[in-house]
C-alpha cells in the first residue's frame, strides 16, 4: 500500500490524458480489473472494474476530466492512487519515484511556488515581539515541506527555533514543515537588554491597550491605569522595562519643546520583511519572494503625557508652591520655592517619573516667575527673579539642603560686613582725634590687623569647608541608609521569588518523572500492538489461502466423476 496518495491536481495534463485513454478503452469489468493491480487484494479489481465502467456509462461513454474518476462513489485516495500507477504503467512499489525523486516527503521540483507571510499582531506597540508564519504553496495551492525560505528584516532581529537550536539575525533561513509553514518571531530589543521577567511584564500591560485607537486621546483612560501601575512599588520589573524604553527616547519625548503633541496622533515604527524561496540545491537564487510590512505604534510620548498629569494631580505641585508662597520669610522664600520642588521630584519612584517630574518643576517655575509676584516683599521679588529658575534647573533628588546653605553663608557674610561698616563709621573720629599720637604706632597696628584678618578670612574658609563636608557626609550616611533598606528588601524578594523557583523546579521533575513513566508504557504498548498486527496479518493470509482451498473444494464437488452416467449399462 502506498503511503504517500496522488490527487488529479498531482497530474500534468499529459499524464492525467494517459489515465483518460486507460479507462476509456473498450474493455469489460473483468480485463479492467485483471489491468489495475492491487496487491494483497485479487477480488477488489473486478468490483472496481464493474464500478469505473458504470460511471463511464453515466457519464456518456467515456471519462473526460481526470476529476471524474476521483469523484466516483467509493474511490478514494488510495484506490485513485492505485489506478493512475496501472495506467502509467509504473510498478506499484515504485510509483513514487515519477512524483517525489525516490522520497514520499522530498521537495518536488521547484516550479510553480508562492511563498506568504502573516504577521502578528498587526499594528502592535512598541516593545512587542511579532510572530511570523511563512506559508510556501505549489501552484495548485498544496503545501510544499522541506523547501528553504530566507527571511530577512529592515528592523530588530529574527529568531527561528531548529529543534533545540536557537538561529537568530537580520537574515535567517529556514524549512518549511509538513504543513508547508514555519514559524519565527520578530524582535526589536531596546538599548539595554531586559529579563525574560521584565519582558512578559511589559508585553502583559501592553496587551491591555487597543492597538486599534486612531489616537492617544482615545486610550487616556488605560494609560491613566498603566502610569497607576508603574508608580506601585511592587511593579519593580514593569518599571524598569518603560525606563529603559522611555531613556531610549528621552531626547525626543522627555526634552520635547511641544510635549503635547504626543497626546494627538501616534508615531510610527515600519519595516520591511521579505521572504525568499530558494532551490533546494542551495544556489541560493530566488525562485518566489513575499515582502511584507510590519509596523509598531509609540506609545511612549503620550504615556509620558498622561504620567505627568497623573504625577501633577497626586502631588498637588500648583497647592505646595502656593502655601510656601503664603508662608514666605522675605529673601528664604526660594529655598521654601526650591524645597517643595525637590521633594516632588525625590518622590518619584522610577527614573521616567523623575525625569517627568523634573520637567513639571521647569515649568511650574517658569510660570511662578511670570505670574503674579506683587503680595511679595520686594527682597523676596528680587530673589525670586534673580534666583529661582536657575536655582530650580538643577533640582535633583539629591541636592536637598544645598541652596539652603549657600544662602545662609551669604547672609552671614553681608551681616559681618555691615557691622565692619558701623564699627569704622564709629570710631573714626577718635582715631582722627589721637591721629598725632598714635602716628608712631599706626604702621605695627596695620600689620597686626592685616596679620589678624587674614588668619580671620582663613578661620572662616575652614569653617564653611567643614560644614560643606558636614552636610555631604550627611547626605551620604542618609543615602547610604535608604540603599541598604532597598537592598535588604530586594534581597528579601529575591530569597522569596528563588524559593518558588525551586518549589516549580520540583514540580517539573515530578511532571517529567511521570512523562518518561508514560513514554515507556506507550513503548510497551506500542511494541504489543505492532506484535498483535503482525500476527493478525498471518492469519488473514492464512485464512486467505484456506478460503482458496475451500473454493476449489466447493469446484471439485461440482464436477462429474470419471465413467459417467451410461457406464453401467450392457
Amino acid at each position: 500500500m502506498p503511503i504517500v496518495y496522488l490527487e488529479p491536481a498531482d497530474l500534468s495534463a499529459l499524464q492525467a490524458q494517459q489515465v483518460l485513454d486507460f479507462l476509456n478503452r473498450d474493455v469489460d469489468a473483468e480485463r479492467l480489473g485483471r489491468d489495475i493491480e492491487f496487491p494483497g487484494e485479487p477480488d477488489i479489481g473486478p468490483r472496481l472494474g464493474r464500478r469505473l465502467l458504470d460511471a463511464r456509462a453515466a457519464l456518456g461513454g467515456a471519462f473526460t476530466a481526470i476529476a471524474q474518476v476521483r469523484a466516483v462513489r467509493l474511490i478514494g485516495p488510495e484506490r485513485f492512487t492505485e489506478i493512475c500507477v496501472a495506467a502509467l504503467g509504473l510498478h506499484p512499489r515504485r510509483w513514487v519515484d515519477l512524483f517525489f525523486a525516490g522520497a514520499p516527503l522530498a521537495a518536488q521540483p521547484e516550479t510553480g511556488l508562492t511563498v506568504s507571510l502573516d504577521v502578528l499582531p498587526q499594528p502592535a506597540w512598541l516593545g512587542q515581539p511579532l510572530a511570523l508564519t511563512v506559508r510556501v504553496r505549489d501552484h495548485a495551492g498544496n503545501p510544499r515541506a522541506g523547501v528553504p525560505v530566507t527571511v530577512q528584516t529592515g528592523i530588530g532581529r529574527l529568531v527561528y527555533m531548529f529543534g533545540f537550536s536557537r538561529i537568530e539575525g537580520a537574515a535567517v533561513t529556514v524549512l518549511s514543515g509538513g504543513d508547508g509553514s514555519a514559524d519565527l518571531d520578530l524582535l526589536t530589543p531596546p538599548s539595554e537588554p531586559l529579563s525574560e521577567i521584565q519582558q512578559a511584564t511589559l508585553e502583559i500591560a501592553l496587551s491591555k491597550l487597543d492597538a486599534g485607537a486612531p489616537d492617544p486621546l482615545k486610550l487616556e483612560a488605560a494609560f491613566r491605569t498603566l502610569a497607576d501601575d508603574y508608580v506601585l512599588e511592587r511593579n519593580y520589573n514593569l518599571r524598569r522595562a518603560i525606563d529603559v524604553h522611555v531613556r531610549d527616547r528621552r531626547d525626543a519625548m522627555v526634552d520635547s519643546l511641544n510635549p503635547g503633541r504626543w497626546r494627538l496622533a501616534w508615531p510610527i515604527d515600519s519595516a520591511l520583511v521579505q521572504a525568499d524561496a530558494t532551490a533546494a540545491d542551495g544556489g541560493g537564487s530566488s525562485i518566489a519572494r513575499a515582502v511584507v510590512a510590519v509596523t509598531w505604534k509609540n506609545w511612549v510620548g503620550a504615556w509620558l503625557e498622561f504620567l505627568a498629569d497623573v504625577l501633577r494631580e497626586r502631588a498637588k505641585l500648583a497647592e505646595r508652591l502656593a502655601e510656601a508662597t503664603r508662608a514666605e520669610r522675605g529673601g528664604a522664600i526660594v529655598a521654601d520655592l526650591l524645597f517643595e520642588a525637590r521633594r516632588f521630584v525625590a518622590g518619584q519612584p522610577g527614573r521616567a517619573a523623575e525625569w517627568v517630574g523634573k520637567r513639571e518643576i521647569d515649568v511650574a517655575m517658569r510660570d511662578y516667575v511670570s505670574g503674579d509676584l506683587a503680595g511679595l516683599e520686594p527682597a523676596a521679588q528680587a530673589a525670586v527673579l534673580t534666583q529661582l529658575e536657575v536655582a530650580a534647573s538643577e533640582v535633583r533628588p539629591t541636592t536637598f539642603g544645598n541652596y539652603t546653605l549657600v544662602s545662609r553663608t551669604r547672609a552671614d557674610l553681608s551681616d559681618r560686613i555691615a557691622n565692619l561698616d558701623a564699627f569704622s563709621a564709629l570710631n573714626l573720629a577718635s582715631i582722627e582725634r589721637m591721629a598725632a599720637d598714635i602716628d608712631a604706632k599706626a604702621s605695627a597696628i596695620d600689620t597686626k590687623a592685616a596679620q589678624i584678618d587674614a588668619r580671620a578670612a582663613q578661620v572662616d574658609a575652614q569653617a564653611q569647608n567643614v560644614a560643606t563636608l558636614a552636610a555631604s557626609v550627611e547626605q551620604d550616611r542618609v543615602a547610604v541608609s535608604q540603599d541598604r533598606i532597598a537592598i535588604d528588601q530586594r534581597i528579601d524578594r529575591f530569597d522569596g521569588r528563588l524559593s518558588q523557583v525551586g518549589t516549580r523546579l520540583d514540580q517539573f521533575d515530578s511532571q517529567f518523572n511521570r512523562f518518561s513513566t508514560n513514554l515507556n508504557r506507550f513503548d510497551a504498548d506500542l511494541a504489543t500492538f505492532n506484535s498483535n498486527r503482525t500476527t493478525l496479518t498471518t492469519r488473514i493470509d492464512r485464512m486467505q489461502t484456506d478460503l482458496q482451498t475451500v473454493r476449489l473444494d466447493v469446484n471439485n464437488l461440482g464436477r462429474p466423476r470419471g465413467g459417467g452416467e451410461g457406464g453401467g449399462g450392457g
